[in-house]
């Protein structure tokens, strides 16, 4: 669901518009047990600092319960999985967060070879008891490090709704745009679907949105915004009659033009630009792009403010 890592509200993140009330906070390192039939990667212990007791697995595996119900639809799963199956040219895939496989399964069903990395073994628990699941070649891991087992050259890799933003620090980021560039065909492609922050820096300043109310269930969402180092740090209140149950997130989220600086410091030039999956023209308004990269220099000319 993307309560903590894919997709932001414009209250809360102070993009300029927004696809979904909730964040996706991916994959981040941290000790993680092995989930079985899963490939164990390398994940170093740490804290992101944002929220104490906060690890690489905590946002999987406190919103992998109610993830799918959350966030199935929170963007075009056909629209998406079109567009990202036409990229690989039949070739193998890996998605960075695959989370409970909103993407992946699709793909798969397609016929394409798919991998997928996440930090949490409760969300590839949800993944693997769903139909279809045994034909992905899933690994725990630190999307930040991409520690993969006998990896091939990616015709494709893909990080969707803000997932990158789950790694909290430009140093986490540059690395991982590292590693999907050696993970990557000659002639492969690096796509990433994030929302587009606002330029205008406010202050650090904090909300609390009501997200859903029904007769037997309110989500509270409380965050804090700090744009001086490009953070949103937060928790969403699920208020039930058996309880209070905590679901934090934290992101560190960057702009395209900051994106394409990591990207062509790892060896990846952009290609394209959209405001969507189905190739709209991205612009000035656009609330979210989605940007493809390739390696070498490969830049396309796009149109003046187009990023």
């Amino acid at each position: 669901m993307p309560v903590g890592g894919r997709g932001a509200s414009a209250a809360a993140s102070g993009a300029a518009h927004s696809t979904a009330p909730f964040y996706r906070p991916g994959t981040r390192g941290g000790a993680l047990g092995v989930v079985p039939g899963v490939v164990p990667g390398v994940l170093p212990s740490r804290h992101t600092g944002a929220v104490e007791g906060y690890d690489a697995s905590t946002y999987g595996d406190r919103f992998a319960d109610v993830y799918d119900d959350w966030y199935g639809d929170v963007t075009d799963v056909e629209a998406c999985t079109e567009r990202l199956a036409g990229l690989a040219h039949g070739g193998p895939i890996l998605e960075l967060g695959v989370g409970s496989g909103r993407l992946a399964l699709p793909l798969a069903a397609r016929g394409l070879e798919v991998h997928g990395i996440d930090a949490s073994p409760q969300m590839l628990a949800r993944l693997q008891g769903k139909p279809g699941a045994e034909t992905i070649r899933l690994t725990t891991g630190d999307m930040g490090e991409l520690a993969l087992a006998d990896p091939p050259e990616f015709a494709l890799v893909f990080v969707a709704f803000n997932t990158l933003f789950n790694l909290t620090t430009p140093a986490e980021q540059q690395r991982c745009l590292a590693r999907v560039a050696e993970l990557l065909a000659p002639d492969g492609v690096f796509v990433v679907e994030a929302f587009v922050p606002a330029d205008d820096d406010q202050g650090p300043r904090s909300s609390v949105t009501p997200r859903r109310i029904s007769a037997d269930e309110v989500v509270l969402s409380v965050s804090r915004h700090d744009d001086s180092d490009q953070t949103i740090t937060g928790q969403h209140l699920h208020i039930t009659e058996a309880g209070i149950r905590l679901r934090p997130w934290h992101l560190r989220y960057a702009r395209p033009r900051e994106l394409d600086a990591m990207a062509d410091a790892a060896g990846l030039s952009l290609a394209w630009r959209h405001a969507d999956w189905e190739e709209t023209p991205f612009g000035p308004d656009a609330g979210v792009h989605v940007s493809g990269y390739h390696r070498g220099n490969v830049r396309t000319v796009l149109p003046p403010g187009s990023v």
